[in-house]
């Protein structure tokens, strides 16, 4: 009997290495979105808010202009740790807290605190100053490439194929890949709270996000069922993370809407 190629790897179904991408059913290999800059895609930086943070709206305008670069990828995590204050943020819940914490534990720092941000998963940043972000984004343009991973996802049918090849060297066995899906914008009049009778706009909203598997590191393509999407959203991006909340290896996107 011939044994299938097809296996279930955390939810996903393994469709075969990048050397068979002519393959029947499989996709051409996609190239991710506002990856310009690097090799292993762009820039992600994941930012930790809250509507009910007096703090926070200059830290998400920001992240709103940022999202505009072409090499960037922002994401906006709101935590729930402040709904207590008088105003429950739509947007938040516990699982974007303990990201946040992951985080935390695994940079050391002696407390968590909003706005963060945090750059490529390396870099802790005050989100809402201005001058210190730029300056280490423009770190990140410059840095001397490491081990990294080339991102793609496509549509295939009512699913997803995720493509993955390594670039550069270094072992990146045991990455964790996270499926996130965001909003790009989202208007909020907030009536009580720290925040209360201001209109707050919030930019590149995450929805969800979830853990696909891990990654031995090795060229090959996932189907990603429909199922994994948990909330509807503008667009979905793949993150593929060291172990432990560590460096972000390489990062890809799919718009789902229009703007």
């Amino acid at each position: 009997m011939k044994t299938s190629r097809r296996k279930l790897l955390g939810g996903l179904a393994v469709l075969g290495s990048t050397g068979a991408l002519g393959l029947a059913g499989l996709v051409p290999f996609a190239r991710p979105v506002g990856a310009q800059g690097r090799a292993s895609g762009p820039i992600v930086l994941e930012l930790f808010t809250s509507q009910g943070c007096s703090s926070c709206p200059p830290a998400d305008r920001l992240l709103g202009e940022l999202a505009k670069e072409p090499d960037v990828l922002a994401l906006a995590y709101h935590v729930d740790y402040w709904n207590y204050i008088g105003w429950e943020d739509p947007f938040s819940s516990k699982e974007m807290s303990d990201r946040q914490r992951r985080y935390g534990h695994a940079m050391r720092l002696s407390s968590i605190y909003t706005p963060q941000l945090v750059i490529d998963g390396e870099i802790d940043v005050v989100g809402s100053r201005r001058s210190r972000v730029l300056d280490a984004i423009e770190e990140r343009r410059n840095a001397r490439p490491g081990p990294g991973v080339t991102v793609g996802l496509e549509r295939n049918g009512a699913d997803f194929t995720l493509t993955l090849a390594p670039v550069g060297e270094g072992d990146m066995s045991g990455a964790q890949l996270l499926l996130v899906g965001s909003d790009t914008r989202h208007v909020t009049e907030v009536p009580r709270g720290e925040n209360r009778g201001r209109t707050l706009e919030d930019f590149a909203v995450v929805r969800f996000y979830t853990a696909l598997g891990t990654w031995d590191g090795k060229a090959v393509q996932y189907r990603v069922p429909a199922s994994a999407v948990a909330v509807e959203s503008d667009r979905l991006a793949v993150l593929v993370q060291a172990k432990g909340h560590g460096r972000i290896f390489g990062a890809g996107v799919l718009e789902l809407k229009s703007v």
